[in-house]
C-alpha cells in the first residue's frame, strides 16, 4: 500500500562553542580511563560493563577534540603560511591525509608572527585572529596557538601589528623602512615623517 510522503523536516545544526585553552594544556591532556564494572559482578549480572565518565572526565575529554565539525583539515592554512608567507609556523601533522605525522600545537609560537594570513584564507573560520587585553592571539578551534603583545603608534596611538610582524615587514621592504626603523609608527605617520625628513634634507637649488 503506497504511503503518503511526509514533508522533509528542517534540520538545524548547532555548532557548540569551542573550549578555549592554551596549546600547552591541549598537548598535555590525556584520554581519561573508562571506569569499568568489577569482574566478579560481571559474572552474575548483565549490567553494562563500561560505567561511563563523570562530568569532569567528559569535560577533559571534550578538550582533546579537534573539532572536525569546524576544521575540515583542508590544509590551506598550512600551505599559506609555508608557501606564500615563507614562515612555516603551522605544524599540523594530522591534516596530511597521505602522510600524517605528529602534531605539536606548541611549535606554532616559535615562528608565528600573527600576520593573520592563515585566518584570512580559512573558509570555515576554524583558525582566527583575535585581540583581547592588549594581546593578539591566533586560535585554532579554541586552542590558543600564539599570543603576542599589540603595539601602538608613538605619534597617534593607532594599533599596530606585533613586533615580530613589523620585523618581518622590515626585512621584506629593506630600505623603504630605513628612515623610521627605530620608531613604532603607523603607515600614515611614517609617510608624514618621511616627507618631513625629505623636505629638511633636500638640497637648496
Amino acid at each position: 500500500i503506497p504511503q503518503p510522503r511526509m514533508p522533509k523536516l528542517p534540520i538545524k545544526y548547532n555548532i557548540e562553542t569551542s573550549i578555549e585553552m592554551s596549546a600547552s594544556r591541549k598537548m598535555t591532556l590525556k584520554h581519561p580511563e573508562m571506569p569499568m564494572l568489577n569482574v566478579d559482578r560481571r559474572r552474575t549480572m548483565f549490567q553494562q560493563v563500561e560505567l561511563g565518565y563523570d562530568e569532569e572526565s567528559v569535560r577533559r575529554e571534550a578538550g582533546r577534540c579537534l573539532r572536525c565539525d569546524i576544521c575540515r583539515r583542508c590544509g590551506k592554512c598550512v600551505e599559506i603560511c609555508r608557501d606564500k608567507m615563507g614562515i612555516d609556523a603551522l605544524k599540523f601533522g594530522y591534516m596530511d591525509f597521505d602522510n600524517p605525522s605528529e602534531t605539536d600545537f606548541r611549535a606554532t609560537s616559535e615562528k608565528c608572527i600573527t600576520c593573520g594570513a592563515c585566518a584570512a584564507n580559512c573558509e570555515n573560520h576554524a583558525i582566527v585572529i583575535e585581540e583581547e587585553d592588549g594581546q593578539r592571539m591566533l586560535k585554532l578551534c579554541g586552542t590558543i596557538l600564539n599570543k603576542q603583545d599589540i603595539q601602538y603608534c608613538e605619534e597617534c596611538n593607532a594599533i599596530l601589528p606585533s613586533i615580530e610582524y613589523l620585523q618581518f615587514i622590515a626585512q621584506k621592504t629593506g630600505k623603504l623602512t630605513k628612515v623610521t626603523e627605530n620608531r613604532l609608527l603607523c603607515n600614515a605617520c611614517q609617510r608624514k615623517l618621511s616627507a618631513k625628513i625629505n623636505v629638511e634634507t633636500r638640497p637648496v637649488t
